[in-house]
């Protein structure tokens, strides 16, 4: 009898080809695909040449262990890594595997009702769904690892090939990276990136998962600085817009305070002012000797209302974070270096503790109300006590009766309290002591501080 020719499959068509590939949930070679559509020997030589084309074109793209891709496209099952939240709140996630020189599509994880929320480094096993406006809809599988263990250092190209310097001190060794795991950083960036597992000889290898900045230059301790501790430097594009449309507050519902020679005191290289003070003798009866201060800080919860894109911004920061070289502000440029700085001449909404000491310092009376104040002068530490000491200069000679004396003499009863809060304060930092022991514990209060630097969620 004669052997039966077995029928020999079709060959693919190349919409086929991706079609299967998108449709996969891993990452396929040239192997599954010729196992998918049974194709013989001269076939595998045709799909060869094929995949190459398509790679050449830009419709596919190459991976690890000479796996395929559709360019810019993940497969329906993937490990993703949690990056984040939007300013919604969305939990967003990027693929812990991508060698597209592409940026990766954006993952908006579904919530998960049993499962815990996943934190920022997180992995997870995820079903991947792809949305009209090229984004991607995760639903968790389960969890994979906590976040792993991120290098912070500067790229070099040594003899050709792409390390890893690390910034840290006790990390010992270099790290060699892959072309295709740079991520585009130059030589020279500040990087992080995380440990590849598998090589036990030579040099460990690592990836780039995130370029900061150049890594070199004056400014470069300060950004390394900022990385290690992950300070967030860029605010949403809705904060910005609530900043950028700020203005004057009106004097409606506010004392108007911009007769007074309020000042501030700050150091020298100080880049906002947002706390002033003001003394002059207590004229009220039954209190010779005593004092009327009022220390104010800048109305920042006037800008900042809660739920705003500005409140969910500041809250993130907490505070304004201090280099040599720049700041990571609380809030953006037009608000912290504009309308909650008390700028000398400038009116500005503020909020004030007005109170009365006696002449030993004992706190007699005080509140706490909304205020539209001019600030007198910016003032220096060393530019006050050198008025003090008998050297005025022109800016601090003509506030010397209005400003510089009464506080020091605030000062000087402040110090006679028989519970002194420090012995080395100045004026410049005032703060104030209540003479009454709290009925509850018995013990003798803290000082009374008034902070600008407080988080707006402080409402007065």
């Amino acid at each position: 009898m004669s052997r039966l020719r077995t029928k020999r499959a079709p060959f693919p068509s190349r919409q086929q080809i991706l079609q299967y590939i998108q449709d996969s949930q891993r990452r396929v070679g040239k192997r599954d695909i010729a196992r998918a559509f049974k194709l013989d020997s001269e076939q595998k030589r045709m799909l060869k040449t094929v995949l190459r084309e398509m790679q050449d074109e830009g419709v596919l793209e190459r991976g690890r262990g000479r796996r395929v891709h559709a360019a810019g496209m993940l497969p329906k099952v993937a490990v993703v890594e949690i990056t984040g939240t939007d300013m919604d709140g969305e939990v967003l996630a990027r693929p812990v595997t991508w060698e597209s020189g592409r940026e990766p599509p954006l993952i908006y994880m579904a919530p998960s009702g049993r499962q815990t929320a996943p934190g920022r480094g997180d992995r997870l096993l995820a079903k991947l769904k792809p949305a009209d406006d090229g984004t991607y809809e995760g639903r968790a599988i389960r969890r994979i690892a906590e976040a792993p263990t991120q290098i912070l250092g500067v790229y070099r190209l040594i003899g050709g090939q792409g390390r890893l310097l690390p910034t840290d001190r006790r990390s010992k060794g270099e790290f060699l990276i892959e072309q295709r795991d740079a991520r585009g950083a130059k030589p020279g960036d500040l990087v992080r990136a995380e440990p590849l597992a598998g090589r036990r000889l030579g040099l460990r290898q690592a990836r780039v998962v995130e370029r900061l900045h150049g890594g070199e230059g004056p400014a470069a301790p300060s950004m390394i600085a900022i990385a290690d501790y992950d300070l967030p430097t860029a605010f949403a594009p809705e904060s910005e817009r609530e900043a950028g449309v700020a203005g004057p507050a009106p004097l409606a519902g506010r004392d108007d305070l911009r007769s007074l020679a309020l000042v501030t005191i700050d150091g020298a290289d100080a880049r906002d002012f947002d706390d002033a003070v003001w003394a002059e003798p207590d004229r009220g009866a039954g209190n010779p000797g005593g004092w009327h201060l009022v220390v104010a800080i800048a109305d920042v919860a006037w800008y900042v209302r809660p739920g705003g894109a500005l409140d969910r911004d500041a809250y993130q920061r907490g505070n304004s974070v201090y280099f040599p070289d720049r700041v990571v502000p609380m809030l953006p440029e037009p608000l912290s270096n504009g309308w909650c700085s008390l700028k000398p001449g400038e009116d500005r909404p503020c909020v004030t503790a007005d109170l009365s000491i006696d002449e030993n310092g004992r706190l007699l009376r005080h509140r706490f109300r909304r205020a539209l104040m001019r600030s007198a002068a910016r003032l220096t530490y060393d530019q006050v006590q050198r008025a003090a000491d008998g050297r005025p200069d022109d800016t601090t000679g003509a506030l010397m009766e209005t400003a510089i004396e009464p506080l020091y003499g605030a000062y000087r009863a402040l110090k006679r309290h028989p519970r002194r809060w420090r012995s080395n304060a100045c004026p410049a930092s005032i703060a104030f002591m209540t003479s009454r022991r709290p009925r509850s514990s018995g013990r003798w209060p803290r000082c009374w501080t008034v902070s600008a630097s407080a988080s707006p969620r402080a409402r007065w």
